[in-house]
């Protein structure tokens, strides 16, 4: 056999099986159904309620808002990866005692019932102002302002703002070693 011929089968062989298997997983990470999330740290419900206060914040313009950014997966990942199991648990309750204090001050039965409205009344009155205490006695405002730094942490964090309004660009542009100094 003659050498080169044989080089040339063993590196078309490798090459071969490289791209099938690269080809494979693009094809299959096309292929992956992104409505088939599902939540690491927060309730379903929870990430409804989630989801309009990230709304609220950032809302739809002529530029996307959170929801169609899909902050709220951003988010729940992030938490769940990032933050102390026992922060994890106050920050669950918080927010429970929140969406709770919310219900029984609109009289309403259910996290899915609660209008925008009435999520950006309470968290107006709570966001900027460390004073304001609840009924239940409980001061909101660093839960408040723990949602808006999410907002707005995740929504500088996509790839559409990044892209389209801070200029990012993942490779370098045109370099230029001969400049004078």
């Amino acid at each position: 056999m003659d050498r080169r011929s044989a080089i040339k089968n063993i590196t078309l062989s490798f090459g071969t099986i490289t791209l099938s298997t690269g080809t494979m997983s693009i094809i299959q990470s096309c292929q992956t159904n992104p409505d088939n999330w599902s939540p690491k740290f927060f309730s379903l419900s929870d990430l409804q309620f989630l989801e309009k206060v990230l709304e609220i914040i950032i809302p739809e313009t002529d530029s996307p808002g959170a929801k169609s950014l899909k902050l709220v997966r951003f988010v729940d990942r992030y938490i769940d990866k990032n933050i102390r199991t026992s922060e994890k648990e106050f920050l669950s309750s918080i927010m429970d005692e929140f969406i709770n204090m919310i219900l029984e001050s609109e009289n309403i039965n259910s996290i899915s019932e609660i209008d925008s409205k009435a999520i950006e009344k309470h968290l107006s009155l709570h966001i900027d102002s460390g004073s304001i205490i609840a009924k239940d006695g409980n001061n909101y405002s660093k839960l408040c302002g723990l949602f808006r730094e999410m907002a707005v942490r995740s929504y500088k964090l996509t790839e559409y703002v990044l892209t389209n309004k801070l200029g990012y660009v993942a490779i370098p542009g045109y370099y230029d070693g001969n400049v004078d100094v």
